[in-house]
């Protein structure tokens, strides 16, 4: 019984997500009812690896101006997750992209969707999972090493001929005006 579990494991962590679309503005003439599933994902947050379960492309009466809410709805709190696309995206010519952006947990906090052009033999759907990368972190309470004169180890930079000479040049040209000036 004990392995039965061991096996059917894996299978327990993998959750199931459902990405919806809405049309962004509803009017009585749309077609389109709101909202409804598009895709179900199936993800598995151990391996961060995600699999289309389905795919249902919106249908109706809409034109390519029209704007869908594509991504994760809640019905209690009615709050999406997601992005705007037109619904050109979903014509027959583009490859649709589904990115899952999980957290260090593993949980989904947003869905991003975009298209590309169609290679033939591809599939119609991808999906690819992002995880949140940590940022870069400051080194702070480093101590900082002086020598025994005080100062900061290590070579100091050469100085530019400019950055050595500046005040030469500048007493050069100055001496060149007065000089240049006096003569006419």
């Amino acid at each position: 019984m004990r392995l039965l579990n061991l096996l059917l494991l894996p299978a327990a962590l993998a959750s199931t997500i459902t990405i919806y679309t809405n049309p962004l503005h509803q009017d009585s003439a749309s077609a389109i009812p709101s909202p409804t599933p598009l895709a179900t994902i199936s993800y598995d947050p151990s391996t961060a690896s995600a699999s289309l379960a389905s795919y249902h492309p919106p249908t109706g009466a809409y034109t390519p101006s029209h704007l869908l809410r594509i991504g994760l709805f809640d019905p209690a709190t009615k709050e999406w997750k997601g992005v705007v696309t037109s619904s050109a995206s979903f014509a027959d010519e583009y490859l649709k992209r589904f990115t899952l952006h999980v957290d260090e947990q593993g949980e989904v906090y947003h869905v991003g969707f975009g298209t590309t052009a169609k290679i033939a033999g591809s599939d119609e759907v991808e999906i690819e999972v992002s995880t949140r990368a940590k940022g870069p972190q400051p080194s702070l309470n480093k101590p900082i090493v002086l020598n025994a004169e005080g100062k900061l180890e290590g070579k100091e930079p050469e100085k530019t001929f400019l950055q050595k000479y500046w005040w030469a040049l500048l007493l050069f040209l100055a001496v060149q005006l007065l000089v240049g000036g006096g003569k006419e």
